[in-house]
């Protein structure tokens, strides 16, 4: 049979198991490619990412179509990033130098008083320690203003 012949099988909407299979596909891939999780994490998303396109392939009518709908979704994800990245880099998000600014000087109400200068120290919060963290390193860029 043509695939584009066999595309007449297809329902104009797709249906529910398709939008399952979809999204779960993109969820996951969108969970191996970033630093949200650890590498164990990724991993298992992206064994969990190549399944659902696998079984993209059994639940859409043409095979070809799932193969398509998944290789888009991986393109536009990698557009996505790519761009962001570009867009950060030109606009110096990733420039790491430290920034000092000058604290603005205020004048002192009375000039004869001698400054009191008050430190408070507050003991840290004890936190349970953890073998390995569940979460990766933020990887959002630093704020502009």
């Amino acid at each position: 049979m043509n695939p584009i012949a066999a595309l007449d099988h297809q329902p104009p909407a797709l249906l529910s198991v398709q939008l399952l299979t979809v999204g779960v596909f993109f969820t996951a891939y969108l969970a191996a490619v970033t630093r949200l999780l650890e590498t164990r994490g990724r991993l298992r998303a992206a064994w969990v990412a190549i399944a659902a396109g696998v079984g993209m392939g059994f639940v859409f009518t043409p095979w070809t179509l799932g193969a398509l709908i998944a290789a888009g979704s991986v393109g536009a994800v990698g557009l996505f990033i790519g761009l962001s990245w570009l867009l950060s880099l030109a606009l110096g998000v990733h420039d790491r130098s430290p920034v000092v600014e000058a604290a603005p000087q205020a004048e002192p109400l009375l000039a004869a008083a001698p400054e009191l200068v008050v430190e408070l120290a507050l003991p840290e919060p004890a936190q349970p320690a953890r073998a390995t963290p569940r979460l990766g390193a933020p990887t959002a860029p630093a704020p502009l203003g």
